[in-house]
Formats: structure tokens, C-alpha cells, sequence
């Protein structure tokens, strides 16, 4: 859509998409805070600079990126890790307030909303509990700050997905493709602005980054960060799919949509995560295999101490001792789901023909 992979260019669209669909209330919502929550964080982003520069000296090494489709034990292995404060990792609240200066102005405010019990973005029967002071997805710092992410059109806009008008804008966002590669490009960089000052914040320890929708630019992720290193989940599709689901329809502004917008919507994500997990092998083909390496979900949940020392040996940092006890403690307790999903045949889908689109995942890591 012309003119639309700038940050206002995406703010515009999902203006019309949520006119056109009748959402005035978040339209409203959306128009009266947005632009205001920007310039502020714009302005102090810019005062760090005469600040605190010396986060610039930073040096990133190494960053670790876990990946993978949502629902796959991303999250459970990205927050596992950041027990052992081994690593650089970055919480809601850093995101919301990526500025140094002003979270040290406004360092209070986490601590009392938390004791108001109005920290919690999200709960935790809706996918998994979204806390403003617990370690979250790097994505989450793209969608407040430049509207380029894949939130944008599962999350926030979901009308998006299935409408004609928009549909092709909304599959393109946060991709790389010639058209998007300037972009791409300017927000990694805003990103890697970030990391340092993390770095900085968490005294120079290696940044431990979850970010899903990376494996979709991995092109601009490598330009930005040439020794990164990558972990790739892979779960049975059968499993993630209606998980993922279940999830979208309970969250913010899923549990909004019809039955009828969630059909629509459903059938253009599904093709999305038949691409997301296409993507994931093509990302292993750019990457040299010292670079990566491939766990499972089954890896998590029923080899839970190999696979992190598979992970510590890959990302050639030493286990602290304190940690160690963390993972003993926690293999020593049995594996309990926490919720129930609806199946595949809820959602109008069958094993037989999952099975036949996903069938080059089922041939590599599940035959």
C-alpha cells in the first residue's frame, strides 16, 4: 500500500481498517493516545543521548534469539533462562519505556500499579500472563514504537488479516521484501539502540532476545547482528494450531470479533503459520549450523535439563551454580498443562489435512 511502511503510514491504515469495521471505540482510543505516547517516548529517547550517552558504548556480542510459532514453549524457555540473570533480557515495562531517563523519572509507577493489582496486561488463561515488571517478547518494543510487527495484524487490527482491501498490506508487514527493506532496517537499528541500552542497564551481559516474528526478516535480523545466534522451537503443528487459536480468541481484541470475523480471520492465519513454519527452514539455510541449533517442544517438556545444557553449550556461557539448583528444582517437578485448548475439529480443521500441509515438518521432525 503506497506510502504505508512508515510508522504513520501503518497508524493510517489501521485508522481506516477500524472506521471501516466499526470499531469507533478503539479507533478513538488508538487516535487520542498513540500519537501522544510516541512523542513522549521519542523525546526522552533523544535525551538519553545528553544524559547518559555513555550507553552507547555498549558492545553487542553474540545476542541469542530464540524463535519459533507462538504456542511452541518460546516463552517458558525464554523466562526459564532469564532466572539466571546470566543474560541481558527485557521486561513489558522496559519496552513500554525503552528511555533510561525516563524510567528512572517515572520508576515508581510499576511498583504501584503492581500493588493496585493493574500490572497485568494480560492474563494468564489467555496464553500466557503478560506482566508489566515480567520479561517479555522483544516484538512487543517494534509494535509500541513503529507499528512494524506482526502483533499489529494478530493482535491489535485483526480485521486486517481477512480483508480485501487490507489483506495484502497486512501480509507484508514486518517481512522482508525489497519494498519493506528500508524499514526493516531503520527499526532493527532502533532496536539495537534498545539492546545497548539494556546492555548498559544489566552491566554488559550477552542479550537473551524472544522474538518470533524475527524468522520472518531474518535477512535484516543478520545485516543488523552478524553473529547472532538462533534458537529454533519446533512443536507438532496439531498441537500449536488450536492452541493458538484458543489463545487469539480470548485476547484483546480477538474476544471482540464475531464468530463470523473470527472464520475470516482464522482462515488467512492459518496460511500464515503455514508460512511461518516454512520460513523457519528456509532461516536455517541462510544460517551457518554453528550459528543454530533446532529444539522440540518435547525437548522442553520431557528432557528439560539436557536441552538447557544443550543451550548453555551453544551459547557458550558457563552455568552458574545458583542456577543449577533453579533447574534441578525444576525438573524435579512433573510437567501439569495449565489450560485447556479447544481441538482441531473446533476450529473446522482436520488431522488428515494438517497433516498433508504441514506434511515437510512432519517428514523432519516428527515422523
Amino acid at each position: 500500500m503506497r506510502n504505508s511502511n512508515t510508522t504513520l503510514g501503518v497508524f493510517i491504515v489501521c485508522f481506516k481498517v477500524l472506521w471501516r469495521h466499526k470499531r469507533y471505540f478503539h479507533l478513538l482510543t488508538f487516535l487520542l493516545f498513540f500519537p501522544l505516547y510516541l512523542l513522549i517516548n521519542r523525546l526522552f529517547l533523544f535525551l538519553d543521548y545528553l544524559v547518559v550517552p555513555k550507553f552507547e558504548d555498549s558492545k553487542i556480542q553474540n545476542p541469542i534469539f530464540i524463535i519459533g510459532f507462538n504456542r511452541s514453549g518460546t516463552t517458558f524457555l525464554h523466562q526459564f533462562l532469564s532466572q539466571s540473570k546470566q543474560f541481558t533480557s527485557s521486561t513489558a515495562w522496559d519496552m513500554v519505556t525503552p528511555s533510561i531517563l525516563l524510567r528512572k523519572l517515572i520508576a515508581f509507577f510499576p511498583a504501584l500499579l503492581s500493588k493496585m493489582n493493574f500490572d497485568r496486561i494480560e492474563k494468564k488463561d489467555k496464553g500466557h500472563e503478560v506482566k508489566l515488571t515480567k520479561v517479555e517478547e522483544d516484538e512487543m518494543l517494534f509494535f509500541f514504537h513503529k507499528l512494524d510487527s506482526k502483533w499489529v495484524t494478530n493482535n491489535l487490527i485483526p480485521w486486517m488479516q481477512y480483508d480485501v482491501q487490507f489483506k495484502q498490506f497486512a501480509h507484508n508487514l514486518g517481512r522482508d521484501n525489497p519494498e519493506n527493506a528500508e524499514r526493516n532496517l531503520n527499526s532493527f537499528s532502533f532496536y539495537k539502540e534498545f539492546c545497548k541500552r539494556q546492555m548498559f542497564l544489566q552491566k554488559n551481559k550477552p542479550i537473551l532476545s524472544k522474538a518470533n516474528p524475527f524468522v520472518f526478516r531474518l535477512d535484516s535480523l543478520i545485516k543488523t547482528f552478524p553473529d547472532a545466534k538462533i534458537v529454533f522451537i519446533v512443536r507438532d503443528p496439531l498441537e500449536t494450531i488450536p492452541s493458538y487459536f484458543s489463545m487469539q480468541e480470548k485476547m484483546k481484541y480477538g474476544n471482540t470479533m464475531t464468530e463470523q470475523e473470527l472464520k475470516f480471520y482464522r482462515k488467512e492465519t492459518y496460511q500464515e503459520i503455514i508460512d511461518w513454519y516454512k520460513a523457519t527452514e528456509v532461516a536455517q539455510d541462510k544460517l551457518k549450523s554453528k550459528n543454530f541449533i533446532v529444539l522440540t517442544y518435547q525437548d522442553l517438556t520431557e528432557n528439560l535439563e539436557k536441552t538447557i545444557k544443550q543451550f548453555f553449550t551453544f551459547s557458550n556461557q558457563e552455568m552458574s551454580k545458583e542456577f543449577e539448583k533453579i533447574l534441578k528444582s525444576k525438573v524435579s517437578k512433573q510437567y501439569v498443562k495449565k489450560h485447556q485448548n479447544k481441538t482441531i475439529s473446533d476450529f473446522g480443521l482436520s488431522d488428515k489435512k494438517i497433516r498433508k500441509d504441514f506434511d515437510f515438518v512432519y517428514q523432519k521432525y516428527f515422523n
